[in-house]
């Protein structure tokens, strides 16, 4: 277990994701394999696990909450307030109803999952403080956050951790955000540690997507992204094979192992997929070997334009 920050909060060295237990964005879980794959990260020793209410309208809260229930005050839990949900009378509708669908009566982590474009965050903030006063959340987080926007979310209340994105192919924090919640002492658990499963290694050029999965659709496969990305995944899996680990468990640690890093969060749809996950646990990267991907990490990553999220090829102006 690892400290959250500045928090008294502990969290697993890495941390369950759920997003595709809800089954409406990658496409293919079944509820069975889902609360398999909780109970499996329980018999490893992972016993924080992040969710939301987007994941499925709650599916994947309401799963989570059954997976756990009886030993809930083992775990840390995380989950998200959805950014049509900011305003004052909202959120602690959003909070209780989180709560009733996790079967808890306090939430670990709570995060605005998005900024919202209309909401002032001044409220938002405000509200949170107040029901962090209360006991019923016990830390405040920003997922997908600029800096300009959590400096100014700051200005009104606490930022005990942030949820960027964060990977070997995609490193858009490093201009900014990560010195500053370094300086900060602000927690970082990120999510994608995979780069939305490209760096597992299984993915091949002209690689297809099972019905209702819309990676598809997003920068990483790209075509004018993807086979360099393919690039970045054969030099994990060659430093991989010297450590006798999947190109997962390498791309995972190497997240684990970097600067400000608290503890990356990794998705599983089945028993195996935590399996493998929890081989990042106990042991570490060489100096020379992290060096050598974050080398050509950065020749990837730092080409990319600046998009707006991992999931939305807009590019934002510099």
């Amino acid at each position: 277990m690892v400290k959250l920050g500045k928090t008294d909060i502990q969290v697993s060295e890495i941390i369950q994701g759920t997003w595709v237990m809800g089954k409406d964005y990658w496409g293919g879980a079944e509820d069975k394999e889902s609360i398999e794959a909780i109970q499996c990260a329980l018999e490893h020793g992972i016993r924080t696990f992040d969710t939301a209410y987007i994941y499925g309208k709650g599916h994947a809260e309401e799963l989570l909450g059954a997976a756990i229930r009886g030993v809930r005050d083992t775990c840390t839990v995380i989950t998200k307030l959805w950014k049509t949900d900011m305003a004052k009378e909202r959120v602690q509708q959003g909070l209780e109803e989180a709560m009733r669908r996790l079967q808890t009566d306090y939430i670990d982590v709570f995060f605005i999952h998005y900024p919202s474009e209309t909401v002032p965050i001044e409220e938002t903030m405000t509200e949170l403080m107040r029901l962090k006063g209360e006991g019923k959340i016990g830390a405040i987080g920003v997922s997908n956050f600029s800096l300009r926007q959590m400096e100014e979310a700051m200005q009104f209340g606490d930022i005990d951790v942030i949820q960027p994105c964060y990977s070997l192919l995609w490193r858009f924090i490093d201009r900014d955000i990560l010195p500053f919640v370094i300086r900060n002492e602000i927690a970082v658990i990120p999510y994608s540690p995979l780069g939305q499963g490209i760096l597992t290694g299984s993915m091949k050029p002209g690689h297809t997507f099972r019905e209702g999965d819309s990676r598809q659709n997003t920068p990483l496969f790209a075509p004018e992204n993807f086979e360099r990305a393919l690039a970045v995944t054969e030099r994990v899996k060659e430093v991989a094979r010297k450590y006798d680990k999947t190109p997962a468990q390498t791309a995972v640690r190497w997240v684990m192992q970097c600067e400000g890093m608290t503890a990356p969060i990794v998705g599983a749809r089945k028993r195996s997929q935590v399996e493998d996950n929890a081989g990042a646990i106990g042991w570490e990267l060489a100096k020379e070997d992290r060096e050598y991907l974050d080398a050509y990490s950065r020749e990837f990553a730092y080409s990319l334009p600046m998009y707006k999220t991992l999931f939305d090829k807009t590019i934002e102006k510099e």
